[in-house]
């Protein structure tokens, strides 16, 4: 990948000579992307029912992924090749668990994860048998449109990681509205799509060839150019199209498994240069235009300064009341269970065998710990599924500033339009959310007295029950306060996760229009420098041709030529 490393390289300092800072995030995400470890996700990407996990248990020859009638997938699942089999979960508190193979259904399904309470992220199935495929990972995905509507935001947000993509096509329903807008989707992220026609076993021959023809002609009028097709299906007697995929997968992405990657990496680099061009040529024309044009942006520009503190203001008062509603969903969800949990700590009290003997200190070490280790037992799956409805607030936030910032992003670009003549689209604003730490139990003193003291003092064979009748009565209160607890430190830890969104969404504002006035003020002696900068683009990606290189192939072309005529304007 040194060739993009290179162009990522070019791209930092040409930003760090003009100081677009906006272009940083940007630049980060590429030198992620070109550092990855050399793996390719192979991603199945379709609406819901539309045979995904069906095709990817045929790769692997087994049945690995579940499948059902209704829509199944809800979680983003990779297998890759692995020397022994095993399944690992990640959550969203960054913590990972192994299971067994069997359980996969427990974690990945709508029916068994409902909505995803269990905070999953991710899971990975590692599987010998897809050692002929090396360091190719295969991702199924949730399906889209179905009616659980995160399923369906699950999928969209894990799209820039694509490295390659089959689009899985049901033959009873070719080519919606929506699959046409997840393949133009897909081109901003890999040059490397085909398409699946799934359950081709549906239709006879003749059928299926004239989808095929009205695929090609409906792709090439969408996106202007052609993308493989494979007729697909998992039933007997298909052997002979599963293995036309299979020999796509292993000679035209796995044999060329590098050259693919550096495709990959390439096509996701051609974005940042044509970002960095738009800003240089927003400079350009700027030092080029009328000073009564320089001018009326130059108050357009302060007017955004001044408007920065009351855009501040908004998304602080969405969040404000965001937060409060935090704070009350999540007192009063956890505190739903007391009762229920209360009950069976009870239960669980009366058998417990360490709370029959000892001195009265012992009895009181063994009642504490028991106390926190059945907390945290009975707390631990109560936190995970009601902290994942929490999680909503996030996605709220998520909406929220993301709207504020296209918004402001829109009335600038107006603005400079009609300013300088110029159409120019700015950085791509992304907030990562960071969800937070699984919270902790706490139990805290049974007794005001230091018992250690006391403890010779009691006789046990007569203050044993009463003893054990005031542990009872403790456990209301222990069971309250550490429910009470947990919804403060759910409360707390998101609100800092919203308070950070916002921060990120305020901090690229003010960079954007910082960046924009410092390229806008110049004079026409930067012009030189200008031109230069935009000759060390053109030799990593021509501005006006088609080829090698960065410039990419086929798959990028649309929405290539697209943001290069937004850019000229």
């Amino acid at each position: 990948m040194t060739g993009c490393q290179a162009a990522i390289e070019s791209v930092a300092s040409i930003a760090a000579e003009f100081q677009i800072d906006s272009l940083w995030p940007q630049i980060r995400a590429c030198k992620e992307v070109a550092h990855d470890g050399g793996i390719v996700d192979v991603a199945i990407l379709g609406r819901f029912k539309a045979g995904k996990s069906s095709l990817l248990n045929r790769v692997v020859s087994r049945s690995v992924l579940p499948v059902g009638v209704l829509p199944v997938t809800a979680v983003i699942t990779r297998l890759s090749f692995g020397p022994a089999n095993r399944t690992i979960v990640h959550r969203a508190d960054l913590t990972s668990e192994e299971v067994p193979l069997e359980a996969l259904a427990e974690f990945v399904t709508e029916q068994r994860n409902p909505g995803n309470v269990k905070q999953v992220t991710t899971v990975d199935v590692e599987l010998a048998c897809l050692e002929p495929y090396g360091r190719i990972r295969f991702v199924d995905t949730p399906g889209l449109g179905s009616i659980h509507a995160h399923n369906t935001k699950t999928s969209r947000e894990w799209l820039p990681m694509v490295g390659a993509a089959l689009v899985a096509i049901c033959i009873d329903q070719p080519l919606s509205d929506q699959d046409v807008d997840l393949l133009r989707e897909l081109e901003k992220h890999t040059p490397e799509i085909a398409i699946l026609l799934t359950k081709v076993d549906l239709v006879s021959e003749d059928r299926r060839a004239e989808v095929i023809d009205f695929l090609r002609d409906q792709v090439d009028r969408y996106l202007g150019r052609q993308l493989r097709i494979f007729p697909f299906s998992s039933q007997r007697g298909y052997e002979g199209l599963r293995d036309a995929l299979r020999e796509y997968l292993l000679e035209h992405i796995c044999a060329r498994q590098a050259q693919a990657l550096d495709e990959i990496a390439a096509h996701k680099v051609r974005s940042l240069v044509l970002g960095c061009r738009g800003y240089l040529r927003l400079a350009e024309q700027a030092a080029l235009g009328a000073e009564h044009a320089k001018d009326q942006l130059a108050r357009v520009l302060a007017d955004e300064h001044g408007n920065l503190g009351t855009i501040r203001h908004e998304i602080l008062l969405l969040l404000t009341d965001l937060k409060a509603q935090l704070r009350d969903a999540a007192a009063n969800h956890l505190q739903v269970f007391r009762l229920d949990l209360l009950g069976r700590l009870l239960d669980q009290l009366e058998v417990e065998p360490t709370l029959n003997r000892g001195t009265l200190w012992e009895m009181t070490e063994a009642y504490q710990s028991w106390v926190g280790e059945a907390l945290k037992r009975e707390l631990e799956p109560i936190s995970q599924e009601e902290g994942a409805r929490l999680l909503r607030f996030l996605d709220e936030t998520e909406s929220t500033v993301l709207r504020v910032v296209r918004a402001f992003q829109d009335r600038l670009s107006l603005s400079i339009e009609q300013a300088l003549h110029v159409k120019f689209k700015g950085a791509q604003f992304t907030v990562k959310p960071m969800p937070p730490r699984q919270p902790d139990v706490h139990v805290g003193r049974i007794f005001d007295v230091p018992v250690q003291l006391l403890s010779f003092l009691v006789p046990m064979w007569l203050f044993r029950p009463m003893i054990v009748r005031h542990f009872r009565g403790a456990l209301p209160w222990q069971v309250k306060k550490n429910l009470y607890r947990l919804a403060s430190q759910w409360s707390d830890r998101l609100s800092h996760s919203i308070d950070d969104m916002a921060q990120q969404a305020i901090r690229f504002i003010k960079a954007e229009i910082d960046t924009i006035e410092r390229l806008v003020s110049g004079t026409e002696s930067r012009l030189a420098g200008l031109r230069l900068a935009l000759d060390r683009l053109g030799t990593i990606m021509p501005a006006d041709t088609r080829g090698s290189g960065l410039a990419g192939k086929g798959p990028s072309e649309g929405t290539s030529q697209s943001q290069e005529d937004d850019t000229r304007g």
